[in-house]
Protein backbone atom coordinates (compact mmCIF):
# COMPACT_ATOMS: atom_id res chain seq x y z
CA UNK A 1 0.00 0.00 0.00
CA UNK A 2 1.29 3.45 -0.95
CA UNK A 3 0.27 6.24 1.40
CA UNK A 4 1.31 9.78 2.19
CA UNK A 5 4.16 10.21 4.67
CA UNK A 6 3.21 11.24 8.21
CA UNK A 7 5.49 12.84 10.81
CA UNK A 8 5.09 9.71 12.94
CA UNK A 9 6.90 7.76 10.16
CA UNK A 10 10.14 9.70 10.67
CA UNK A 11 11.91 7.14 12.88
CA UNK A 12 11.17 4.27 10.47
CA UNK A 13 12.21 6.33 7.44
CA UNK A 14 15.52 7.29 9.09
CA UNK A 15 16.10 3.66 10.07
CA UNK A 16 15.66 2.59 6.42
CA UNK A 17 17.91 5.45 5.29
CA UNK A 18 20.63 4.26 7.68
CA UNK A 19 20.27 0.71 6.31
CA UNK A 20 21.30 2.20 2.95
CA UNK A 21 24.39 4.05 4.21
CA UNK A 22 27.15 4.19 3.25
CA UNK A 23 26.43 2.02 0.20
CA UNK A 24 23.86 4.33 -1.44
CA UNK A 25 23.99 7.51 0.66
CA UNK A 26 26.60 9.39 2.64
CA UNK A 27 25.84 9.37 6.37
CA UNK A 28 26.05 13.17 6.33
CA UNK A 29 22.96 13.30 4.12
CA UNK A 30 20.67 12.36 7.02
CA UNK A 31 20.31 16.02 8.03
CA UNK A 32 19.39 16.92 4.43
CA UNK A 33 16.77 14.18 4.41
CA UNK A 34 15.25 15.37 7.70
CA UNK A 35 15.08 18.95 6.38
CA UNK A 36 13.52 17.71 3.14
CA UNK A 37 10.83 15.81 5.04
CA UNK A 38 10.05 18.82 7.19
CA UNK A 39 9.66 21.06 4.13
CA UNK A 40 8.17 18.57 1.64
CA UNK A 41 6.27 15.99 3.68
CA UNK A 42 3.13 16.67 1.65
CA UNK A 43 4.89 15.28 -1.43
CA UNK A 44 6.49 12.25 0.20
CA UNK A 45 5.08 8.73 0.30
CA UNK A 46 5.79 5.46 2.01
CA UNK A 47 5.02 2.01 0.71
CA UNK A 48 3.97 -0.54 3.29
CA UNK A 49 4.42 -4.26 2.97
CA UNK A 50 3.60 -6.85 5.59
CA UNK A 51 2.53 -4.07 7.98
CA UNK A 52 5.84 -2.17 7.94
CA UNK A 53 7.32 0.60 5.84
CA UNK A 54 9.32 -1.09 3.10
CA UNK A 55 10.48 2.07 1.36
CA UNK A 56 9.72 5.67 0.60
CA UNK A 57 10.19 8.46 -1.90
CA UNK A 58 9.10 11.95 -2.78
CA UNK A 59 8.71 14.53 -5.47
CA UNK A 60 9.54 18.21 -5.72
CA UNK A 61 8.09 20.75 -8.13
CA UNK A 62 9.76 23.82 -9.60
CA UNK A 63 6.99 25.81 -11.25
CA UNK A 64 9.31 28.45 -12.72
CA UNK A 65 11.44 25.74 -14.38
CA UNK A 66 8.41 23.57 -15.26
CA UNK A 67 10.14 20.61 -13.63
CA UNK A 68 9.07 17.74 -11.43
CA UNK A 69 11.82 15.90 -9.59
CA UNK A 70 11.91 12.38 -8.15
CA UNK A 71 13.62 12.67 -4.74
CA UNK A 72 14.85 10.73 -1.74
CA UNK A 73 13.73 7.22 -2.58
CA UNK A 74 15.15 4.20 -0.83
CA UNK A 75 14.05 0.80 0.43
CA UNK A 76 14.88 -1.51 3.27
CA UNK A 77 17.29 -4.18 2.00
CA UNK A 78 14.68 -6.76 3.11
CA UNK A 79 12.28 -5.44 0.44
CA UNK A 80 14.65 -4.62 -2.42
CA UNK A 81 14.23 -6.54 -5.66
CA UNK A 82 10.50 -7.21 -5.18
CA UNK A 83 9.11 -4.65 -7.64
CA UNK A 84 8.14 -2.16 -4.94
CA UNK A 85 10.58 0.47 -6.22
CA UNK A 86 8.99 0.24 -9.65
CA UNK A 87 5.50 0.65 -8.14
CA UNK A 88 6.51 3.69 -6.09
CA UNK A 89 8.33 5.28 -9.03
CA UNK A 90 5.37 4.74 -11.38
CA UNK A 91 3.09 6.25 -8.72
CA UNK A 92 5.28 9.35 -8.37
CA UNK A 93 5.64 9.79 -12.12
CA UNK A 94 1.83 9.75 -12.37
CA UNK A 95 1.62 12.34 -9.58
CA UNK A 96 4.10 14.59 -11.38
CA UNK A 97 2.21 14.27 -14.67
CA UNK A 98 -1.00 15.49 -13.02
CA UNK A 99 0.53 18.99 -13.07
CA UNK A 100 -0.01 20.33 -16.57
CA UNK A 101 2.81 22.85 -16.14
CA UNK A 102 5.53 20.20 -15.81
CA UNK A 103 7.53 19.78 -19.01
CA UNK A 104 10.48 17.73 -17.70
CA UNK A 105 11.01 15.17 -14.98
CA UNK A 106 14.45 14.91 -13.41
CA UNK A 107 16.21 12.67 -10.95
CA UNK A 108 19.59 13.08 -9.29
CA UNK A 109 21.01 9.68 -8.52
CA UNK A 110 24.26 7.73 -8.50
CA UNK A 111 25.93 5.11 -10.65
CA UNK A 112 24.31 2.52 -8.38
CA UNK A 113 20.74 3.40 -9.44
CA UNK A 114 20.96 5.14 -12.82
CA UNK A 115 20.14 1.95 -14.74
CA UNK A 116 16.92 1.59 -12.69
CA UNK A 117 15.75 5.04 -13.82
CA UNK A 118 16.85 4.41 -17.40
CA UNK A 119 14.16 1.69 -17.55
CA UNK A 120 11.55 4.46 -17.17
CA UNK A 121 13.03 6.54 -19.98
CA UNK A 122 15.36 8.82 -18.01
CA UNK A 123 18.51 9.77 -19.89
CA UNK A 124 21.84 10.88 -18.43
CA UNK A 125 22.48 14.60 -18.83
CA UNK A 126 25.53 15.06 -16.61
CA UNK A 127 27.87 12.99 -14.43
CA UNK A 128 30.00 14.42 -11.63
CA UNK A 129 32.47 12.08 -9.95
CA UNK A 130 32.58 11.83 -6.14
CA UNK A 131 29.67 14.29 -5.77
CA UNK A 132 27.73 12.59 -2.97
CA UNK A 133 30.81 11.07 -1.30
CA UNK A 134 34.06 9.47 -2.45
CA UNK A 135 33.03 6.77 -4.90
CA UNK A 136 29.39 7.99 -5.15
CA UNK A 137 28.98 9.91 -8.39
CA UNK A 138 26.12 12.25 -9.30
CA UNK A 139 24.06 11.20 -12.31
CA UNK A 140 21.71 13.98 -13.42
CA UNK A 141 18.99 12.36 -15.50
CA UNK A 142 15.85 13.67 -17.17
CA UNK A 143 12.94 12.75 -19.37
CA UNK A 144 10.02 14.60 -20.94
CA UNK A 145 6.86 14.72 -18.87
Amino acid sequence: MIRRYEASDLAQVIEIFLQNTPQYFAVEEQTDLEQFLQANGDNYWVIEQEGVIAGCGGIVFSEEEQVGRIAWDFFSPNFQGKGLGRRLTEFRLAEIRKKNTVQRIIVRTSQLANSFYAKFGFEIEHIEKDYWAPGLHLYDMQMPA
